[in-house]
């Protein structure tokens, strides 16, 4: 089946639309969480939970995972084989996913232990307890990866666009029964729920559009396609098991520091975490859905000015004023001083890297798509081990809670500077790339000296925030002059002429 690809502008714009839905739930639920559990041992113990389930299906799920799926699906749509080809691939990472479930069910002690070893007795329960309703929501969510990947290739993005959304309104409404009802099960079961009934879903409406076919499949066209899958698999097959790795280190070290230190960590990941979802998954997943670029320096610097001018200054403010937000988003309800002190102590420590992470992952898109995945495959893995090396090493410190929360999130920002620098070495417009992140540190600087100021001389919370989302836009402007200057010039043009029109009708 083929279909006529939208340009990438355009594609990133749907698939951005979709994730600023995504987003906007999911900041509903994590403001619904807090005010309803906080940094409690509930709250720790699903989102431990949601780890140990996501974990071991990384290699089946992981970012770069789509960076095989995608160009596979093109390529058997270009021999007329696409909905086979689908289905086998939907086949072959369903079994492997239901055995991966089994698997969790049966070690599942075993597996939370080595989790959140930090836990105390209660809290190892109550999360083995979500773990194993969760768990049976693992072949769904596999299947769904298929499906969204093989729609991208396609130039459609509904199944993209909706999938998060679904969860996360999943998830307010088991937080809604965990309020009426007093039973925490109620999320973990309602996590499940809407897994398994977004694949139900997925799956009857691309076959009815004739997207994916399970007719015609033998047993032969099954292991073949999963054999093709896993043989591309094997170069960046080291990138989920760094991740994997990685959570598990950052998780068995939060568990340590104090309760409620692995859900605070979340809560400030949720406030960064925008840019992720908003930006780089969205252009990423444009960039591979597209042939590699002929001129890829040209598409660097289209790329590469906008998302600077936008990320550093806004990175600066996160970093300035990471207290203040997190007290107007979270400090109500159950979530009380610790949360705070925990959380802004998280994202002051993400903040400095949240630039770094939304560049890295789009340009490391190009890699992909130009059919670099081993040197990809590298840097993803250096940029985890960095990561859990500054995890091991908050360990060994034994640091003050809200210290390691502070080390936790510049651990964070280790693996996001390191995934930037080294796809900036990697492709051959280094210099460029460079000098432009020098160019636009300067209005970031410039928006963390306004920062401080605005901190020490505006007392109230409110007024402050203003000041500093002022200063802020500011900050964007010159950053974009800098950065865009035939944008920052063709705009001022247009306000002439607007101010002029309107003297002349005056």
């Amino acid at each position: 089946m083929t279909a006529r690809h939208p340009s990438m502008r355009r594609f990133s714009a749907i698939l951005i639309s979709g994730a600023l839905a995504s987003k906007m739930l999911g900041f509903a639920r994590e403001v619904m969480m807090a005010h309803v559990l906080g940094a409690s041992l509930v709250a720790d113990g699903f989102r431990a939970a949601l780890a140990a389930v996501l974990i071991p299906l990384a290699f089946l799920q992981n970012e770069s995972v789509p960076a095989i799926m995608i160009p596979m699906h093109r390529e058997a749509m270009d021999r007329d084989a696409g909905p086979q080809s689908l289905g086998a691939l939907t086949v072959v990472i369903g079994v492997v996913a239901a055995g991966v479930m089994v698997i969790i069910q049966l070690m599942g002690q075993w597996w939370v232990d080595a989790m959140v070893g930090g836990f105390t007795e209660q809290g190892r329960e109550l999360t083995l307890h979500f773990v194993r309703m969760m768990s049976l929501g693992m072949p769904a969510s596999a299947i769904l990866n298929v499906l969204a990947a093989g729609e991208i290739a396609i130039g459609r993005t509904r199944l993209t666009n909706i999938r998060a959304s679904v969860l996360n309104v999943a998830v307010l409404a088991g937080i809604g029964l965990l309020v009426v009802t007093g039973d925490a099960y109620a999320l973990a079961c309602c996590f499940t729920l809407a897994f398994n009934a977004l694949a139900v879903w997925g799956l009857f409406s691309l076959w009815r559009r004739g997207v994916i076919s399970f007719s015609g499949l033998t047993l032969r066209l099954v292991v073949a396609t999963g054999r093709d899958f896993f043989r591309r698999l094997r170069v960046l097959l080291g990138v989920p098991l760094a991740e994997q790795a990685n959570v598990w280190v950052e998780r068995l070290t939060a568990s340590r520091l104090t309760t409620g230190a692995v859900a605070s960590l979340d809560y400030a990941r949720s406030l960064t975490e925008s840019a992720l979802l908003l930006i780089s998954q969205p252009v990423g997943m444009a960039v591979l859905s597209n042939h590699a670029p002929k001129n890829i320096h040209a598409q660097v610097e289209q790329l590469l000015r906008p998302l600077l001018a936008l990320t550093l200054p806004a990175s600066a403010f996160l970093l300035v004023f990471a207290t203040d937000i997190v007290r107007l988003v979270y400090f109500r309800g159950a979530f009380g001083d610790e949360a705070l002190v925990l959380t802004s102590h998280a994202l002051r420590g993400i903040a400095f890297g949240v630039w770094a992470a939304t560049l890295g992952w789009i340009l490391i898109r190009l890699l992909n798509g130009s059919g670099r995945n081993g040197v990809a495959a590298l840097i993803l893995m250096a940029s985890y081990f960095v990561n859990m090396a500054f995890n091991v090493l908050t360990t060994a410190l034994h640091p003050a809670p809200d210290q390691g929360m502070l080390l936790l999130g510049l651990g964070e920002t280790s693996r996001s500077l390191v995934l930037l620098m080294g796809v900036a070495l990697a492709l051959p417009e280094r210099r460029k790339i460079l000098s432009l992140i020098a160019l636009a540190a300067l209005p970031a600087l410039l928006m963390a000296v306004l920062g401080l100021l605005i901190e020490g001389a505006v007392a109230e919370l409110l007024p402050r925030l203003f000041v500093g989302g002022l200063a802020c836009l500011f900050c964007l402007a010159v950053a974009i002059g800098l950065l865009i200057p035939t944008a920052a010039l063709s705009a001022l043009s247009r306000l002439r002429r607007t101010f002029r029109v309107k003297g002349e009708l005056g």
